[in-house]
């Protein structure tokens, strides 16, 4: 390469990866390379024979200009020494196996790196393997399935539940194995309109459903000795809901109620770090931090348009959200500003109806959209790293309604179609143990 007549700059190349590291000290390059020749030349520095693509990050964001488009943007000097962090290029997500469902896939939660749960319109919980079977046909709901959560397998924490389901007709069903089979536990009852979201705390201990009756209940996980009927002839049930109590099922009452949202109660999530505290979204714009050991909320973050999903990240300590106007925003929960978006990602062309972090990374976040594409960001830059379409033309531009990642190696989707589409993901895509945004 002639670099006699081109303008130069001293950079610093660092890596985080430790098979990954070279000697940081300074070299000279011309101002016009980009990703590729910066890829270029670590590889070389490395001594690979087969190259490895990197993606380069100054000051936390990737350079997707050249060097010098890049100071010629913040107002930089080229006398100054640049630092590069470059990291290992994600490769693209792969569509490898698509599962067939009769009805529309409302949820999907990962059992473990051989299970999947599926929610479906059809008013069936179907528990799927990695060779492609439906191992359990959970029936039980009498409308539609609206969301799934998966218990944690770990063994210090194992639970005779192993999934929860809620659904339009107001009831949530924890299901587990009883004589070699999964069977009904147990009925959540007390909402007054459908469940539209679930989750189990991490310690395995509670659950928390949200509906479109505006509230959010906290239970108890365990399955109750007897029915706690009494309970429930206290609160307002409603009518449809008493009419099945005589269900053969055990009936589990609410250990509390979050009142606050106004509209639809769409999604809701535990903080892993502080299992005390919730976080919920829904028609009215706002995101809240609900304390629910008090059933205070703690905080509310307002935005434009409704909330869809939100996930939080025990990584980046970051909440991501979904929403009706087509973006997905970042909200810093330890903040004392709750109005402030920390980031907007604009890119899907329908609502953005589920949002997943990967489990091993405090930057990689998927998104699913009524588009019918998953887009999969890395937040510290605003365009996506890849958008993946189905691979089927029979599902083709369907809108997706879940999304859930198995390891960050794999990437779960489905909605409309029915198909459950599985995806490979580059799985070599990790940080390290540091919390980011610390």
């Amino acid at each position: 390469m002639d670099t006699a007549n081109e303008a130069q700059v001293q950079i610093r190349l660092v890596a985080k990866q430790k098979k990954y590291e070279i000697p940081d000290a300074p070299i000279v390059v011309p101002q016009q390379l980009q990703r590729y020749g910066l890829s270029e030349i670590v590889n070389h520095l490395l001594g690979h024979e087969k190259p490895v693509p990197f993606d380069f990050l100054v000051d936390g964001q990737f350079l997707r200009d050249s060097i010098s488009g890049y100071l010629k943007a913040h107002d930089l000097s080229a006398e100054n020494i640049l630092t590069l962090e470059y990291v290992e290029s994600m490769l693209p997500p792969t569509e490898i196996a698509s599962y067939s469902h009769d009805d529309w896939i409302s949820s999907i939660a990962t059992a473990s790196a051989e299970r999947f749960v599926v929610g479906s319109y059809d008013g069936i919980v179907r528990v799927w393997n990695a060779q492609s079977e439906c191992e359990s046909e959970l029936r039980g709901h009498e409308s539609a399935v609206k969301c799934v959560a998966a218990a944690s397998l770990e063994p210090t924490k194992r639970s005779k539940v192993e999934i929860v389901s809620g659904s339009q007709d107001q009831t949530a069903i924890a299901w587990g194995s009883k004589s070699g089979q999964r069977k009904a536990l147990y009925v959540a009852r007390g909402h007054t309109d459908s469940i539209e979201a679930v989750a189990i705390n991490p310690a395995n201990t509670h659950f928390v459903t949200a509906s479109a009756d505006s509230t959010i209940r906290f239970w108890s996980l365990a399955v109750p000795k007897e029915s706690e009927d009494a309970q429930l002839e206290e609160q307002d049930v409603a009518p449809a809901a008493k009419k099945r109590k005589g269900a053969s099922a055990i009936t589990k009452a609410a250990v509390g109620t979050l009142s606050g949202h106004v509209g639809a109660v769409t999604s809701v999530c535990f903080d892993t770090d502080h299992e005390q505290h919730v976080y919920s979204g829904g028609w009215d714009h706002s995101v809240r931090t609900w304390d629910v050991a008090s059933g205070v909320n703690v905080a509310t973050s307002l935005c434009d348009k409704v909330v869809l999903d939100v996930d939080y990240s025990q990584h980046s300590r970051l909440i991501a959200t979904g929403h009706a106007d087509r973006a997905v925003r970042l909200w810093d929960p330890r903040t004392s500003d709750n109005t402030v978006v920390k980031l907007r990602l604009t890119s899907h062309k329908g609502f953005v109806s589920s949002v997943a972090w990967a489990p091993s990374s405090a930057y990689m976040l998927a998104s699913a959209s009524h588009d019918g594409t998953i887009k999969v960001w890395d937040v510290r830059s605003r365009t996506p790293l890849y958008t993946v379409a189905a691979a089927s033309a029979s599902d083709a531009d369907k809108k997706l309604l879940a999304l859930d990642w198995q390891q960050q190696s794999l990437l779960l989707a489905g909605g409309e179609s029915g198909s459950l589409r599985i995806h490979s993901v580059n799985s070599q895509y990790t940080d390290e143990p540091n919390r980011a945004h610390e």
